[in-house]
């Protein structure tokens, strides 16, 4: 019992870890798609 909670808190660590890299790289990704947007506007000008 406590072996099967001690793996289930790991995993949940693993995957909240995930969640979290994800989630930076992610927003990461959306300030660049945004900043060569905004470049892109300002070029055509």
């Amino acid at each position: 019992m406590n072996r099967s909670s001690k793996g289930f808190g790991l995993t949940g660590v693993a995957v909240a870890v995930l969640l979290m890299i994800v989630t930076a790289a992610f927003g990461t990704s959306a300030q660049s798609a945004e900043t060569a947007t905004e470049a892109e506007q300002v070029t055509s000008k």
